[in-house]
Parts: structure tokens; C-alpha cells; sequence
């Protein structure tokens, strides 16, 4: 999949919640990775909602409005509803311009404070973070008649344009890596919301699938009405309707209408047409799209467990033999034994000790890659993990078993002193099961004891 939602602490608005489930849909149709981070905190403040992609970083204050929004740089801001009575949003607290704009300086100071944890020492010199965007985003939508003045410094936008802001907008002197881009929430300590994440591999049908039957589907209930969140609400959010189940040979547009009668379907509609004009401009310059065949950049699972484990999500194949996961696997001494704890645990009792994670999976040029980091918390002992078939080992879902190929370990084994974090490949010198839909890779003893990692193949695309 395209996108991954990452969070310091669960949204607790159900409208904050809808909002960055219907962003989500909406930019998961798109090529390339973005990665949305919500409710965290840096320096002390806590921040709505960043998103990253690859050539710009976007910091957000998302408001829910039910009505015309009104508004400028220094002054308070109202909402007026359809009576015409207005209301002060977010009465006693800075108005959405100040609160981004304080934002934006926590974390850029944050990101550019650990750019040498996050880029390579020649990339650390050229990017500069203070090139971040900064937005105020009405959900659902900001509505006809509203009138905001802000300047330069600030673009505002309704929830239902994001999508296709964000695919035409970069931040200059940002180019990231997705591996680079995958640092930031880590580094910040978030978690994979894997709730969102899950729902991503499937709730929303592509519009050129042929409709299920109402045979292999369970009937769904309608979404019940939702209460609007009053405007002085300290940490507003969107309302989004869930798309309406589509029945079995409905006309095409008839499809593409109900898909138009909620916020998450004018999201995903619109996200696909910004998709194909932007084809269309290239085809029109004259600059060669890439061939079917031709595999692309990467590949993005849609989830892993806080701690690990089980859960590896579904996959939206980008590339056909490398998955990027990212899925890491915290766990802390208590009482003698090793215990999971959440990679980003928000008290220092549950904070982790060591922190394994498994970034990426090669399937490629006849060999299976499984590349590791480790990260050691402790302030009086290194960590040790062996790249070794003694501790790792791998078996598919028909059976076939994988063994680690010792000598072509890079390195041999990971060893990471006190605050230091360290990165490895095994390899396995054979290529998968194309018959397999899940590799399961297992770490047996060092550094934390058994822990076990669902990896999805080529075949199960």
C-alpha cells in the first residue's frame, strides 16, 4: 500500500478519527509512499497531523467545521452555521494560523536537530527542514462563502482537496528516501495505528473491480447519523460516512454516484483524477512512462503489531520483489524476564529496553534478503544478535523451509553498544516458494528470546 499511519496516542474524537481514515483511502490510491502521523508530541506540544512523502513534509491543524469558516492571521475565528449563529472556535486558545505555525517550529527544530540520525552525513548538509509546509485543514470540507485571510506562511485547504494538494506540492531542499522518511516516526517514537492500517488493505474496492456478491459478503448495517462536534472543541476533527456497499452488477455509474454521495468517496475520486491528469501532462510533454514490466521502487505493508508478532497486514504490490514493512518488535527486562512493551511507550516504566526491527524483506535475484536493525536502550550493556541460521530461521505457508546462509551475513553478527543503533542483512541463498503467500521468519534466541515476524511473498499479490 501507498500509505502508513503512524501515532504518538489513539485520536480520541471519533471525527478526528474518520478524517484520517477518509485521508488515508484517499492517499492510498497514489504511487509512492506517504506517511501520516497524528496526535504526538514534540517539545512539549502536541501536533494534529504531519504528513510526509518523498520531496515534502506538511504540518497540519485539522479542524472540524459544520458551517462557513471565518477568520485571519492575528484575530479570533468563527464558525457559522446554517441558523447564521456563529461561534468562536476554539475559544480561550490561539486561532488555527498560530497554532500551526507553533507547530511547524517544534518539529522542524526536532528534525533538524537529529538530521544526522536521519540522513546520511553529505545528505545532512543539503536538506534543511525549515522548508516544511504548514496548513489549516477544514473537514469535510471548507465550505462556499467562508472567508479566511491568512498569508504565506500558511495555505488552507478543505479535508476533501488535500489528496491532490499533496500530490502537486513538495517542501524544497526535501528529497527522503523511503527508508529516510520511515526514520522520522521512529525517531519520534510513534506506533502503527493498526486498526487504520488493517482496514486500509480492503475496505475500499478499486473502482475497475468487478462488484463481490451479496452471497460472499455479510450484509452490512448502515452507518448510523453522527453528531457533529461542537466548533469550541479542544481537539476537533472530521465527520466521514463510510462508502456504501456496492451491489452486485450495478452499473458503473451507478457506482461512481453513490462513491460521489460521501466525503470518502469525493476523496478517493478525486485523488484518482488528479492521478490520471497528471499521466495525461506527461504523456502530453512527451516523457516515457514506465514500461508494465519494469518493477518500481517499493513495496509498503499495510501493518505490524506494536510489539511484533503475527500480524503483517495485507500488502499493495509496488514492487515485485522487495517489501518494506518496517515492523519492529520492542521488549523490556522486567523481573528478570524479557516482556513486550509498546516500541513507543509513553511512560519511562514501559519504555523499551531493545528494539528489533524487521525493515525489509528482498525476494529478488534468486536469493531471500532479510535486512535487521537493532537498537539498545540499556546505558550499561550492549545487545548481541547473530545473522545466523543458529538464530534465525524461516519457513513459507506450504511448508518449505529456509535456511540463513551464514558466511554471506552482513555482519556476521549485530552488536550494539549502549545508545547505539545498528543495521545487518541475512540471507538466505535460495530463491522463495512461488506457491507460498507468507514467508514467517523467526528469531529464536538473542537478543529477547522467540519472536516471530509474517512476511508477505510475491505470490501474494
Amino acid at each position: 500500500m501507498a500509505v502508513q499511519v503512524w501515532i504518538g496516542e489513539k485520536p480520541e474524537h471519533p471525527n478526528e478519527r474518520r478524517a484520517i481514515m477518509a485521508l488515508a483511502r484517499g492517499l492510498d490510491r497514489l504511487d509512492g509512499l506517504y506517511l501520516i502521523l497524528a496526535d504526538f508530541t514534540v517539545g512539549g506540544r502536541t501536533i494534529d497531523l504531519v504528513i510526509v512523502k518523498q520531496d515534502g513534509v506538511f504540518i497540519i491543524e485539522l479542524k472540524h467545521c459544520d458551517g462557513k469558516v471565518f477568520g485571519d492571521v492575528n484575530g479570533p475565528w468563527f464558525v457559522e452555521g446554517s441558523n447564521g449563529e456563529r461561534k468562536r472556535l476554539n475559544p480561550g486558545r490561539k486561532n488555527p494560523y498560530n497554532q500551526v505555525i507553533s507547530y511547524y517550529y517544534n518539529l522542524v527544530n526536532f528534525l533538524n536537530d537529529h538530521r544526522a540520525e536521519l540522513l546520511s552525513p553529505q545528505k545532512a548538509k543539503t536538506i534543511d527542514f525549515r522548508t516544511c509546509r504548514r496548513l489549516v485543514v477544514i473537514a469535510p470540507t471548507l465550505q462556499e462563502g467562508s472567508r479566511v485571510e491568512t498569508d504565506w506562511k500558511v495555505d488552507l485547504k478543505g479535508l476533501d482537496e488535500l489528496p491532490a494538494y499533496l500530490v502537486t506540492e513538495r517542501s524544497s531542499e526535501i528529497d527522503l528516501t523511503d527508508e529516510e522518511m520511515l526514520r522520522i516516526p521512529e525517531l519520534l517514537h510513534l506506533t502503527r495505528w493498526t486498526e487504520i492500517n488493517t482496514l486500509l488493505a480492503g475496505v475500499l474496492p478499486r473502482l475497475d473491480e468487478t462488484p463481490v456478491t451479496s452471497d460472499s459478503v455479510a450484509p452490512q448495517a448502515q452507518p448510523q447519523p453522527v453528531a457533529a462536534a461542537p466548533a469550541e472543541t479542544s481537539a476537533p476533527s472530521a465527520t466521514t460516512d463510510a462508502a456504501p456497499p456496492v451491489a452486485a452488477h450495478t452499473p458503473f455509474s451507478q457506482r461512481l454516484a453513490r462513491l460521489w454521495q460521501t466525503w470518502t468517496g469525493r476523496i478517493a475520486l478525486a485523488s484518482s483524477l488528479t492521478v490520471v491528469v497528471l499521466l495525461g501532462i506527461l504523456m502530453s510533454q512527451g516523457r516515457p512512462l514506465p514500461r508494465p514490466d519494469q518493477p518500481a521502487q517499493s513495496m509498503v505493508v499495510s501493518t505490524s503489531l506494536p510489539a511484533g508478532g503475527a500480524d503483517a497486514g495485507a500488502i499493495s504490490p509496488v514492487n515485485a520483489c522487495v517489501w518494506s514493512g518496517f515492523q519492529p518488535v520492542g521488549r523490556r527486562m522486567i523481573n528478570g524476564n524479557w516482556e513486550n512493551v509498546g516500541v513507543s511507550g509513553n511512560a519511562l516504566a514501559l519504555a523499551p529496553d531493545v528494539v528489533v526491527t524487521l525493515e525489509e524483506v528482498e525476494f529478488c535475484n534468486g536469493k531471500i534478503v532479510l535486512k535487521w536493525s537493532l537498537r539498545n536502550n540499556l546505558s550499561d550493556q550492549s545487545i548481541v544478535m547473530p545473522l545466523t541460521a543458529e538464530n534465525i530461521e524461516a519457513r513459507d505457508s506450504v511448508g518449505t523451509r529456509y535456511v540463513v546462509t551464514d558466511d554471506l551475513s552482513q555482519p556476521h553478527e549485530l552488536r550494539a553498544s549502549p545508545g547505539e543503533r545498528v543495521r545487518g542483512s541475512a540471507v538466505i541463498d535460495r530463491p522463495v516458494n512461488l506457491n507460498a503467500s507468507t514467508l514467517v521468519v523467526v528469531l529464536k534466541k538473542l537478543p529477547f528470546g522467540e519472536t516471530t515476524w509474517l512476511v508477505p511473498t510475491p505470490g501474494a499479490g
